[in-house]
């Protein structure tokens, strides 16, 4: 059985690709062809094992990933796993895939839908705060649905900092890279993005900085203990949005956001956002998109890939 590694499925897709995948899905009713089991979720200390099942049309898909925060402090990738993907009827194994890199773009373009429908069509200037595979992600889905000119970066580690502008210079060279501290991210960028395991808030917010019309993509925190996104900003925000209500029970964000009067019904899901879409005035409020993962995303993506890679070897066999 092939294995798909990082390098391969990053010829293979684009973050275009994935965040057209995901909002097709929503506006075609991928749902009648999906099934999409609860995923197994295992605390080791501060460690997590994650076993997230789904099936969508002809294929059968199981992530297993182990996320470990603080490898962060001996230089290792926080996340790391296995995709397998399967034939739903007859259950074969077809490929093997780089679970890291699925779950970095499909999280990013996700992050990126959000930023299409809520952040002002005139965003130039992002913030990312957080720069590992996820804040890397980010940056190219910000690129894709918004004319970046300008990125303001922190994070606490300076080797994934320098790492991260090495690679991000070299990808996108017309864009201005700097180093800021968070409360200038705060007061000059319109998009904010975070992609930490904090426990505490990233943000520094006392009500004196004016963030109306600021965007804030939040996608780094999974546990309830975990929260990038300040009190202060999540009750001054005007909207919230999550991709999946499981947010409510996953994250510091919503859990707070629940003792501040929101309910489910009050924060729209990311599939009502691609339905049925937001007032454009919307765009000039202050907006949260909270991002916690769903195994769906995953597959979509998975099936992106093994799609083209089988059509790519087949061509070679023809040829």
């Amino acid at each position: 059985m092939d294995y798909i590694n990082d390098q391969e499925i990053r010829r293979l897709i684009s973050m275009s690709d994935i965040i057209e995948t995901v909002e097709a899905y929503y506006l075609q009713d991928g749902e009648d062809r999906s099934l999409l089991p609860e995923r197994l979720f295992i605390n080791d200390g501060e460690n997590s094992a994650l076993l997230m099942p789904s099936f969508y049309e002809n294929y059968y898909g199981a992530k297993l990933i182990g996320i470990a925060p603080d490898n962060v402090v001996i230089g290792e990738a926080t996340l790391r796993g296995i995709f397998l993907l399967s034939d739903r009827e007859t259950m074969k194994p077809l490929v093997l895939m780089d679970a890291r890199t699925i779950t970095a773009m499909r999280t990013g373009a996700v992050s990126g839908l959000g930023m299409k429908y809520l952040a002002s069509n005139k965003t130039d200037t992002i913030g990312i705060i957080g720069t590992g595979d996820q804040g890397f992600s980010h940056l190219q889905a910000a690129c894709v649905v918004r004319p970046i000119q300008r990125a303001l970066v922190y994070n606490r580690s300076k080797g994934r900092l320098d790492s991260f502008l090495e690679k991000a210079k070299g990808e996108f060279p017309s864009i201005q890279f700097e180093v800021a501290e968070p409360e200038t991210i705060l007061k000059e960028a319109q998009l904010i993005i975070t992609t930490t395991t904090s426990v505490e808030p990233v943000i520094p917010y006392n009500g004196q900085i004016d963030i109306t019309g600021k965007h804030f993509a939040a996608s780094g925190s999974f546990k309830s203990f975990m929260q990038e996104i300040p009190d202060t900003i999540i009750n001054d925000a005007d909207y919230l949005f999550v991709d999946s209500h499981a947010a409510f029970t996953e994250c510091g964000e919503m859990i707070q956001a629940k003792k501040f009067g929101y309910n489910e019904d009050m924060v729209p899901e990311l599939k009502s956002l691609v339905q049925c879409g937001v007032n454009e005035n919307v765009k000039d409020r202050t907006t949260i998109f909270k991002s916690v993962g769903v195994s769906i995303f995953d597959i979509l993506t998975a099936k992106l890939i093994y799609e083209r890679y089988d059509k790519k070897n087949k061509k070679k066999e023809l040829g």
